[in-house]
């Protein structure tokens, strides 16, 4: 059974390549076939996600100035980390999310020129662009419906082969987005009561 996770209507680059063979690796072919700037993203949130709570454990001003290094070099990092995952991402299998998620993603598939129309059924490759996050997910993904549309086809996509590290991150951009959001909704309703 598909577990339900909370989903954000949001742009995001995907990759979406198909899969000939049909077959869906195991997580250790996952793991085997990643491209090493995914991993290297990966690590790093997870490491920024341990510094940031070990900061926020301790308590005072002396502090200050720790974190504000830090965090200069945190951003130092993500740009670097955004350049290398550019290279990545290829603009003939490129497409832009409409919703995103922990559990799926949903794209627009435009009318002509991109090869043939995604099929219910069918596995796809998918490279996961998170440039807010500075950081990118590499995962297999199902397709669950293709629905006609004004401007294309809606593609929904179910994630059939992902690592856990990359849902949590996924969780977090989507929390992330969807906290902006609110805060634009907010600052529009001041603006304009």
């Amino acid at each position: 059974m598909q577990e339900e996770f909370f989903s954000v209507v949001h742009s995001l680059p995907v990759n979406v390549i198909p899969v000939e063979s049909g077959h869906l690796p195991s997580l250790e072919e996952l793991e085997a076939e990643m491209p090493e700037p995914f991993r290297i993203a990966s690590a790093i949130s997870t490491i920024d996600i341990g510094t940031s709570r070990l900061l926020r454990s301790q308590a005072g001003e002396h502090l200050q100035e720790l974190i504000e290094i830090i965090n200069q070099q945190s951003r130092k990092i993500d740009l670097i980390m955004g350049y290398v995952l550019a290279a990545q991402d290829h603009v003939e299998h490129r497409f832009h999310t409409v919703r995103f998620g922990a559990g799926e993603l949903h794209y627009l598939f435009p009318p002509e020129g991109h090869g043939p129309s995604p099929q219910p059924g069918q596995l796809k490759r998918l490279k996961i662009f998170l440039r807010d996050e500075a950081s990118a997910v590499y995962c297999y993904g199902r397709v669950k419906t293709v629905t006609p549309g004004q401007h294309g086809l809606h593609v929904v996509l179910e994630y059939a082969r992902i690592r856990e590290e990359d849902r949590e991150l996924l969780v977090r951009a989507s929390l992330h987005v969807q906290s902006r959001q609110l805060k634009q909704r907010a600052a529009d309703r001041y603006r304009h009561p």
